[in-house]
């Protein structure tokens, strides 16, 4: 039986964390896109959080394979880097699926363990057709080619009653979301601004919730 050599297996593994990185970075654009935010270098390496000059050697290398292309000081993901985000974005919400639904994990719990199972795309097959095809994740986002995008973003809402439609993938809001229960279906009450800040009820409760997170999360009018 042949054995690969410690310098060969070491390669294959240096090969595939560049690959893994490369995926995120591409999930991430993805991700940006269906936020309807620019995706600035800033924001990329915030994101990522990693220096800005790290995350720009690795556009760099992914603009150079064609899987991203730059205009101005935004970043698009061409043809090629669309069809890499989109597996990856849908590995990660069925992977979420699998470990609410069938293994009874927190949902932030579960977005968290997803960024590192949905490179395995064996599991996400498997996972699928044991789930029957969801179209969307436990957060209401839909899985790609399944499904659309709902729901119109808190911050732009207006005042009034709403329900939770599905919550961003970006920042910090599955923190405030964990924090204040918000789920698809919570309803959630406008009651107005104050400065940089949403006035929102929500289960009896009035709080603050700063505008960049409300941006994040999608409502329907509640019936």
């Amino acid at each position: 039986m042949r054995h690969s050599s410690p310098s060969v297996s070491v390669e294959r593994e240096v090969a595939k964390e560049k690959a893994v990185r490369s995926e995120d970075y591409l999930a991430l654009l993805y991700r940006l896109g269906e936020a309807g935010i620019e995706a600035r270098l800033s924001i990329i390496a915030g994101e990522l959080r990693v220096k800005a000059p790290t995350a720009a050697k690795a556009l760099s290398k992914l603009r150079e394979k064609g899987y991203v292309e730059r205009k101005g000081l935004s970043y698009f993901l061409t043809e090629k880097g669309l069809k890499v985000a989109e597996r990856i974005v849908r590995n990660h919400r069925i992977a979420e699926r699998l470990l609410t639904d069938v293994l009874g994990v927190d949902q932030r719990d579960a977005h968290e363990l997803a960024h590192e199972l949905e490179h395995v795309d064996r599991l996400a097959e498997l996972a699928d057709r044991y789930l029957g095809s969801p179209d969307q994740c436990p957060h209401g986002n839909p899985v790609p080619s399944r499904s659309q995008l709902k729901g119109l973003p808190l911050s732009r809402a207006g005042e009034g009653v709403y329900r939770v439609a599905r919550l961003g993938e970006l920042g910090e809001v599955f923190e405030w979301a964990g924090r204040l229960g918000l789920k698809v279906g919570t309803r959630v009450e406008v009651e107005g601004v104050e400065g940089n800040y949403l006035l929102v009820r929500v289960e009896g409760g009035r709080i603050r919730l700063p505008m960049d997170i409300a941006s994040l999360v999608y409502v329907e009018k509640a019936g």
